[in-house]
């Protein structure tokens, strides 16, 4: 009975939360809302305390703690209409964003209740990481259909869908000008949106899960070890806790830079330009590439803001790279400094280390991170040095562009150059560098760092004669192999279907702006030649399909629709095919 009401209380408190967000009110309906903020607030906590007393109810001192914010609001409340001598509701009416918050938590931590429930019902980690994108894609479209999240008092279903899904996918491509369409509470939308879809749903599931009672179940657990790519199963609840932490402080540290190199007198106030800062740092980060600026960072004065355009291309190479990675590396420093210390500084003869701290998927995703960018950059400066970096005077101005040219196109969709004047040589780059993307397990999509390096060793291997790659003293199973060929193979069926698609579509448009297009929404990098605002509904469609497939995997989807056979218990003889 109590769950039911419960239920009840929740699905009320979010009709109540979306009708005062997402619509004007007048002053007889500002008065019901905020009485319905506090019934709301009042009833969670009467059910958070019964939860506690109740005998045979499981609690712990996470229960607690969440019944702190609404008994803290309430004391506030009280102290207020006490000592000021103010009428009940005029007390209510000073903390109404405390009780909304309220009112919001609650929400938010029944939403991840039912989504834990999914965990029981759906043991396929692959349909539920496809089916997460699903939901918060299906949420922020109806969010930013409500008409306080637009200017123009709301937007067609197509745009709200494709901009939905551009930033669940963290792509970037606008058919609208994100700066002026959109609201402030807009802009809030498409931040938690992008946030959502950087780091995933069942992260933040997780995340919350901790809040509820402090651990995870099995099921759980196998689902965010096939989400995050890792190779233990436990301690996944604190790896997810661990990567949404990381995430935070590498944000905030990038808001930080962005904010105090920021020109002021773009912005009114010192507000706008913190969420402008923030904004930023989350679209760079997690690789999403939306800004409010109508022409991205080639936009005056931001144009030659080289602190800027460095700080974002750095989070962009950090989220691009994954948590992973960064963990590994971070577990091998203290071991390597240790060791230096042991043999330079304190002499200590034939000093070793023995334990293999680097894995061999860290190597790979390094070493070529590391030359794609010194590659890409080399590339832009030399292609475009008489073209678009004739504006940038200095050899410092010319570096920065010429590294952001590099980085951009691995998934992020910023720009600090007129894409429309780049070189020709310099676009088939572009879209080479897209294609490959980011690394697995990160907040970027292409066919990943790792797919590339897998196909072209093997290539070498092929061409020498060897049955097997090698690297050190490391052999590559032949399943990762086979699976980056399948990656590789898909994403080019794709790509190809959408460019007819789209191509057929839109005769009137040239075939490069159509491919770089679409390579961009399969890679979900969202640089533009400056066509998607001019596409029709059919082609808007396509693009949403394709953005959406190139951030789930187009294998995820083949693994979630049809039965995996686990082994075969026969062999059949084998016979050679022609290959060339």
């Amino acid at each position: 009975m109590i769950k039911n009401i419960y239920r009840i209380l929740t699905l009320l408190s979010f009709f109540l939360l979306m009708y005062d967000l997402g619509f004007d009110q007048n002053i007889r309906q500002e008065q019901v809302l905020l009485w319905g903020y506090f019934f709301s607030t009042l009833l969670f906590t009467a059910f958070e305390a019964y939860r506690i007393i109740a005998p045979g109810e499981a609690t712990n001192f996470l229960n607690q703690l969440r019944l702190t914010l609404p008994v803290a609001t309430f004391v506030i409340t009280t102290i207020t209409w006490l000592k000021e001598g103010v009428s009940i509701p005029s007390a209510i009416r000073q903390f109404e964003n405390l009780f909304l918050l309220n009112v919001l938590l609650l929400v938010v931590f029944e939403l991840t209740f039912y989504i834990r429930k999914l965990y029981a019902s759906f043991f396929s980690p692959a349909v539920l990481f496809v089916g997460s994108f699903l939901f918060v894609i299906g949420v922020g479209t109806f969010l930013l259909m409500l008409p306080n999240a637009t200017t123009t008092g709301g937007i067609r279903f197509v745009d709200a869908l494709f901009t939905a899904t551009s930033a669940v996918s963290v792509t970037g491509l606008a058919v609208t000008d994100t700066g002026t369409t959109f609201t402030h509470m807009g802009h809030i939308i498409l931040l938690v949106l992008i946030q959502l879809g950087g780091l995933g749903m069942l992260t933040f599931t997780s995340f919350f899960a901790y809040f509820f009672k402090g651990s995870s179940s099995f099921q759980e657990d196998l689902h965010l070890k096939d989400f995050l790519s890792s190779e233990q199963l436990s301690g996944l609840l604190e790896l997810s806790l661990k990567i949404v932490g990381f995430t935070l402080v590498l944000e905030l540290g990038g808001a930080a830079f962005i904010f105090f190199n920021l020109p002021g007198e773009v912005f009114k106030n010192t507000e706008e330009q913190i969420f402008f800062s923030i904004f930023h740092a989350v679209s760079a980060f997690c690789n999403a590439g939306f800004s409010t600026l109508a022409n991205g960072f080639y936009e005056a004065p931001f144009r030659f803001s080289y602190n800027i355009h460095l700080t974002i291309a750095l989070l962009l190479v950090i989220g691009g790279l994954g948590f992973s990675i960064f963990f590994n590396v971070f577990g091998y420093l203290p071991r390597k400094i240790e060791s230096w210390y042991a043999r330079f500084i304190l002499h200590v003869p034939k000093y070793y280390k023995t334990v293999r701290m680097f894995s061999l998927n860290t190597k790979i995703v390094v070493v070529t991170s590391a030359a794609l960018m010194v590659f890409g950059t080399a590339v832009f400066w030399v292609l475009e040095r008489n073209n678009t970096l004739l504006e940038h005077t200095t050899v410092w101005g010319k570096f920065v562009t010429s590294f952001f040219g590099a980085v951009t196109p691995r998934t992020a969709g910023f720009n600090t150059v007129n894409m429309a004047e780049l070189a020709m040589p310099t676009v088939m780059i572009t879209i080479l560098l897209m294609w490959i993307g980011a690394s697995p397990a990160s907040t970027g999509g292409g066919i990943k760092t790792s797919t590339f390096a897998l196909a072209t060793l093997n290539i070498f291997s092929t061409a020498t004669g060897k049955n097997r790659i090698e690297l050190g003293s490391r052999e590559v199973p032949p399943n990762s192999v086979d699976r980056a060929f399948a990656i590789i193979s898909l994403s080019l069926i794709i790509i190809g279907i959408g460019i007819l698609l789209v191509s057929t579509a839109e005769p009137q448009m040239g075939f490069l702006d159509i491919a770089f297009e679409v390579f961009s929404s399969y890679s979900t990098v969202g640089l533009s030649l400056g066509i998607t605002p001019k596409l029709s509904d059919f082609s808007k469609y396509v693009l949403i399909v394709v953005m959406f497939i190139g951030r789930v995997g187009a294998l995820n989807i083949l693994i979630g629709m049809l039965r995996q056979v686990k082994s075969l218990p026969y062999r059949y003889p084998q016979e050679s095919v022609i290959i060339n």
